[in-house]
């Protein structure tokens, strides 16, 4: 049995010496292949970006390329003594430190002695500082001087995935390099070829779903390839194969369970979590991979299968387009918002398989034509319609069916009344009586507007739709009139009463009256004269409290109402 370890990580085996060999960072690798051939390269440059997207590896690329023998050249050997002892990491004249373990004040102190001496043997005395963030305060302090004006042969390179940490005096002092996640085609593209050096055959489904458990780093997809090699027993490796070797949920599953919420099928959903959990597989990442799931269909829903957004393969993004069709974006955006709220829950329950069961049913209550902004405006009208005849036989029947759990068709008078108050009109059953007289409870609706110069045949324009006219621009004004008595006290003036008003309201009703004035006698030709009744007035008390009492239990068992609290999981505090 040999005395060291003969294998080689694949990681460390096809490292790239060259910058053509580099992945995915052509925009650092020319910006630095002209400078060398330019003679413009900073004494100083700061490589940026996330674990393994090749920041050590340009650095060391860029210290052959200032050293080697030829150089400096934008191609370095590989063949010279110095290129073979940075290679290796014997090179006298190019240091490499771990700013983790070398962050005192001390060994700054000492590196800045050692940069005025002169190069052993190269061309450059060059110092690589891994995770440069990790340095102290006082070590960046006693950093600044020789970084901003060090001598003719020394150059710093810097590598850090954390650069806000890093003090904005550094940062002024280093030309910085932003390295980017590697897209998933390229680590496929790198997979194959590694795979094909090393004498195995894997499936391009599974070199795809290793890219994407990467996460956009070359050094994880290289090490989960490593780990896949050893684990299966000969040169052919199936889908199936990586699945197993990752311990990864299969797509096909995360279809299937997308499929069953869209279908609203429990049963489904439920042997599919069994099967999640029998595999073994950690039920809290099975809930994130959920998570970003969604994620992507909401993407894809808003931007399209071709927005790069979505770190799929083209097939894989043309897949999730197709089960996303059919359904409104706002309903994909309502289920990923219920997953991301429920999230806490499965991350510290000690019961997750059914922490996760009770989120992905209540996933199903989730009504795909149910949109915000259509429930706000029928409530609103529904309140609307409440303030203005709360005793209206159709609230009572609407409370009725809410309340027995049966939905009954509406009948043709009830659809009538519903579409002409909907447009502040009473329908003739409701403004008189049997006998042909006014209803009473009718007596403060506004009577019939004509417009100045209108036609004898012109649509009458109603106080609803003049309260409609202003709700975008004097909203306030718009809720407390709703709730005003109005009447034509006499031709050419309207009277509105105000029951309750409080002093906020009375203040800003003040405020707002020349402009609430000049939009009336714009729209309906009137003059508007608004009265605030006080508490003792006898007209505040028209109402007796137990009319009040039902109108508010009307409203609060109306059906709109009822959806809108078991759609959102609401309570009603305040009615």
């Amino acid at each position: 049995m040999p005395d060291t370890m003969s294998y080689q990580v694949l990681a460390r085996k096809y490292r790239p010496q060259i910058f053509d060999d580099v992945v995915g960072q052509s925009h650092v690798t020319t910006t630095l292949v002209n400078a060398i051939e330019q003679d413009r390269v900073a004494h100083a440059i700061l490589f940026t970006g996330p674990r393994g997207t090749g920041k050590t590896t340009i650095a060391r690329i860029l210290a052959k390329a200032m050293n080697c023998k030829n150089g400096p050249t934008p191609s370095p050997c590989n063949l010279c003594k110095t290129c073979t002892e940075i290679i290796t990491g014997h090179c006298s004249d190019v240091f490499e430190i771990d700013g983790a373990s070398n962050n005192s004040v001390d060994q700054i102190r000492d590196l800045r002695e050692n940069v005025t001496y002169l190069p052993a043997a190269a061309s450059y005395k060059i110092y690589i500082i891994d995770e440069v963030h990790m340095l102290s305060t006082a070590a960046f302090n006693a950093l600044l001087k020789t970084l901003e004006e060090p001598p003719d042969h020394v150059l710093f390179i810097f590598a850090t995935t954390e650069v806000h940490k890093i003090p904005a005096t550094i940062l002024s002092r280093c030309q910085r390099h932003d390295l980017g996640r590697i897209p998933l085609e390229a680590i496929s593209g790198l997979l194959q070829k590694m795979c094909t050096k090393e004498g195995f055959t894997v499936q391009d489904q599974g070199l795809d779903l290793i890219a994407l458990e990467a996460d956009g780093s070359v050094r994880d997809a290289l090490s989960l390839l490593d780990r896949i090699l050893s684990f299966a027993p000969g040169k052919e490796i199936t889908y199936a194969m990586v699945v197993d070797a990752l311990g990864v949920i299969d797509q096909k599953l995360m279809s299937d369970l997308t499929l069953a919420l869209f279908e609203k099928d429990g049963p489904a959903l439920i042997a599919l979590i069994e099967t999640i959990n029998d595999t073994g597989m950690d039920l809290k990442k099975f809930y994130g991979d959920i998570i970003l799931h969604f994620r992507n269909l909401n993407v894809i829903k808003l931007c399209g299968p071709e927005h790069p957004a979505v770190n799929m393969t083209a097939a894989q993004k043309q897949q999730l387009h197709h089960m996303v069709t059919a359904h409104p974006r706002g309903y994909i955006g309502m289920l990923l918002q219920v997953l991301l709220h429920e999230e806490s829950m499965v991350k510290f329950s000690s019961h997750t398989k059914i922490a996760i069961e009770t989120v992905l049913l209540k996933l199903l209550q989730v009504r795909p034509g149910a949109l915000l902004d259509q429930i706000i405006h029928r409530l609103d009208s529904l309140a609307r319609q409440i303030a203005q005849n709360p005793s209206s036989p159709v609230y009572e029947k609407s409370a009725e069916t809410a309340c027995s759990g049966v939905h009954e068709p509406a009948s043709v008078e009830q659809n009538a009344f519903v579409q002409q108050t909907a447009y502040g009109q009473q329908p003739p059953s409701v403004r008189q009586t049997a006998a042909g007289e006014p209803d009473p409870a009718s007596s403060h609706k506004s009577p019939p507007v004509h417009a100045p110069g209108a036609q004898v045949h012109a649509p009458e324009k109603t106080w609803q739709e003049f309260l409609h006219r202003i709700e975008n621009n004097l909203p306030f004004l718009s809720a407390l009139l709703s709730k005003a008595q109005v009447k034509e006290s006499e031709p050419g003036t309207l009277e509105v009463l105000l029951h309750n008003c409080s002093a906020f309201d009375r203040n800003r009703l003040k405020t707002k009256q020349d402009e609430l004035q000049k939009e009336c006698r714009t729209f309906l030709g009137k003059h508007l004269a608004v009265r605030v009744m006080s508490q003792t007035n006898p007209l505040s008390r028209a109402a007796p409290d137990q009319a009040d009492f039902k109108a508010r239990q009307t409203a609060l068992h109306h059906p709109l109402v009822q959806e809108a609290t078991d759609m959102f999981n609401g309570e009603i505090i305040n009615y």
